[in-house]
């Protein structure tokens, strides 16, 4: 066994759709652990979800598990929370189950919380046996946009969740996402370039673009130098952002298409109707893929699986929903058959027109920071910085305006602020 301190920082990504943790000892700092919770992806995250039982008192399934505890289970045996962390950005602090619970926000992410901390400890148990709880720092990342409330309720969450001390300023560091993400992008080019980061320039400042799954969060930094030595990361222009992360496409995607399709009230029946969502939610991870698809490949043309809009006792219920659908004006191409199935083949447009809206919305608050600091360098980070098209198109936008953006995307950059979460308590 390797010789680590006691004293070690837990970095938590708690993200809109996947939450990890990864941690660092303080005498091996640029040693990061990731987590080892159950059924991670393949960027080490669980979906941030979780199952109660009808009492709100305990966990009967988290992230990855959730999926699989609901087979052959009646709806009303559990409740079922999902898509949390929006709420908290629209400062909104009740929160519904799949059934329809009303929870206090506070509370769920308390119990999301537990699981984490009480993982991470019995992992950092195995590396040192003799780590006690007291000597673990925690840095738990937030959206730089959020509300001085929405960031309390997670201090206070974590505080119930038992994972820290109530005197926080010892055992507690929040984080703001680009932030996080630039911090570790700097020193990792630290490491890897014989300590001289070509990407950031001594007294230059440089934004920081963080496009999350919910919220996009641009923050600005430059960085000071005595004697070649950095002196520090100061902040240049305060952070702004909004909520046009990556699942706004989809958002959009349905609001544009398949509800003008199938109407509203049909869609709404349809939800309720699917076991637990469980359909809607296979349908809506569809629309995912495709839109993974079409930023790759920028295909004219996608199909998607509309057999959730079909009754297997009644096989005319399809045509009923569609009925009329040709005279109904969606400004692209697109069209409804079957063969041995229902598919909507649909004009790759539609993807084209909601990114290139979105990437006007992020263009817009970088050229606010531009024409305050006068920066051309952007690092781009999250899950949303890998689609290719919406930086193109805001690449575009720059040029329309003669602002020339250096962008730099380093390699997984959606796993920057889970990574970069346990190193920033030794670099504050």
């Amino acid at each position: 066994m390797m010789n680590f301190g006691k004293d070690v920082v837990v970095g938590i990504d708690f993200g809109t759709s996947g939450i990890g943790y990864c941690y660092s000892f303080e005498n091996n700092v640029n040693s990061i652990t990731l987590s080892d919770l159950p059924g991670q992806s393949a960027d080490r995250k669980v979906p941030t979800e979780i199952i109660l039982d009808n009492q709100l008192e305990s966990v009967l399934a988290f992230g990855s598990q959730c999926s699989g505890y609901i087979l052959g289970k009646e709806k009303e045996e559990y409740e079922y929370f999902k898509d949390i962390k929006m709420n908290l950005y629209n400062d909104i602090y009740l929160i519904k189950s799949t059934n329809g619970r009303v929870a206090s926000i506070e509370t769920i992410i308390t119990k999301i919380l537990e699981i984490i901390s009480n993982n991470a400890f019995n992992q950092i148990k195995r590396a040192n046996k003799f780590v006690e709880k007291e000597d673990i720092k925690w840095v738990l990342t937030v959206p730089a946009i959020w509300g001085e409330k929405s960031k309390q309720i997670m201090i206070d969450a974590s505080i119930r969740a038992g994972s820290i001390d109530e005197n926080i300023d010892k055992s507690l560091f929040l984080a703001l996402e680009p932030e996080v993400a630039g911090i570790y992008f700097y020193i990792s080019s630290l490491t890897n370039s014989n300590y001289q980061c070509v990407f950031i320039s001594d007294g230059k400042p440089y934004i920081i673009c963080d496009i999350g799954a919910g919220t996009v969060d641009i923050c600005t930094h430059k960085r000071i130098m005595e004697d070649k030595v950095t002196k520090g990361l100061y902040e240049e222009y305060p952070p702004i952002g909004g909520d046009f992360g990556g699942h706004k496409i989809n958002e959009e995607f349905i609001r544009r298409l398949i509800i003008p399709l199938f109407g509203e009230e049909n869609v709404q029946k349809l939800k309720e109707k699917s076991k637990d969502n469980e359909d809607w939610v296979e349908f809506e991870n569809q629309i995912e893929e495709l839109k993974k698809d079409y930023s790759v490949n920028q295909n004219e043309f996608l199909t998607l699986n509309c057999d959730l809009f079909n009754e297997d006792d009644n096989p005319k219920n399809l045509e009923y929903y569609i009925s009329g659908y040709n005279q109904k004006d969606l400004h692209f191409k697109y069209e409804i058959k079957k063969n041995k199935n229902w598919k909507l083949r649909i004009s790759g447009k539609i993807f084209s027109d909601i990114i290139k809206e979105l990437a006007q919305k992020i263009f817009s608050k970088i050229e606010e920071i531009y024409n305050s600091v006068k920066t051309e360098r952007i690092i781009l980070t999250g899950a949303g910085s890998n689609n290719k098209v919406l930086i193109d198109y805001i690449c575009c936008l720059a040029e329309e305006k003669n602002i020339l953006l250096d962008t730099i995307t380093p390699p997984q950059p959606e796993i920057s602020i889970y990574e970069g979460s346990g190193i920033i308590w030794f670099s504050k």
